[in-house]
């Protein structure tokens, strides 16, 4: 091979990596807009759910009046401020539009499904808690989309919330004096397959306490034992695995 073909043979690898890399860059970034756009819609559904846990856990009164559509009305506002996007009134041509939306559906389903729960006479405690809708919101956008979002922590109560090898590093990272709210991501490959890996910190606040306060080994409204956490404290994070296109 000339010195000449040699060169040309040199320039087009260079360029095709350097396509290749900015390919995956880009890739990586949209990602993560829609991995932060699907954290922060968990983030403030947990939140309404918590805000309406004293009506829902009334027992002298059946119908609370907390459906899916109360609950669309009480996530649109502080979302749309969050985000700039209606909840209400979505592009779903734009494609993390589309999945937004598959997520809200899944949140709207799991509010109509619970109807019978919340609404029980007779008994405080009706087991739906911020905890519960995520888990059966997260579910049900997993089958609608194979894309994962999972509430996970180093001292997860249910199982299925345990933290795999890289949660535990990342909710590690979150307990050790990482920046207040910032997000960790990365792109993590696994016999032969590569996802994007995304986590958000969750923060104790002062609605959390009741279930998750002191003093430290009492049992909650839940039956659970509490954790002893303080306002403010890391409890955990949104987990989201987008499997790569």
């Amino acid at each position: 091979m000339t010195k000449k073909k040699s060169l040309l043979v040199l320039m087009v690898g260079l360029l095709s990596a350097t396509v290749l890399f900015v390919q995956s860059a880009c890739a990586a970034q949209d990602d993560e807009k829609l991995a932060k756009l699907l954290a922060d819609y968990l983030l403030k559904g947990r939140a309404v759910v918590a805000n309406n846990q004293s009506i829902i856990n009334t027992s002298g009164k059946a119908d609370k009046g907390f459906t899916a559509a109360a609950y669309e009305a009480q996530l649109a506002g502080d979302f749309k401020k969050m985000t700039g996007l209606d909840i209400r009134n979505l592009d779903t041509s734009d494609h993390n539009s589309n999945l937004l939306l598959k997520l809200h559906n899944s949140a709207k389903e799991v509010v109509t499904e619970a109807q019978p729960q919340i609404n029980q006479p007779g008994i405080a405690f009706k087991g739906f808690s911020p905890a519960i809708y995520g888990k059966r919101t997260g579910d049900k956008f997993f089958k609608k989309t194979g894309i994962s979002i999972k509430q996970t922590s180093l001292k997860y109560r249910n199982p299925a919330n345990k933290p795999d090898k890289f949660e535990t590093a990342t909710l590690k990272k979150f307990e050790s004096g990482w920046v207040r709210g910032k997000s960790y991501s990365e792109t993590t490959g696994s016999g032969g397959k590569k996802s994007f890996r995304y986590m958000v910190p969750v923060y104790i606040t002062q609605m959390c306490l009741t279930c998750h306060g002191a003093p430290v080994g009492d049992n909650d409204i839940t039956g659970r034992k509490k954790e002893g956490y303080k306002e403010g404290d890391v409890r955990g994070a949104i987990s989201i695995v987008i499997p790569a296109k």
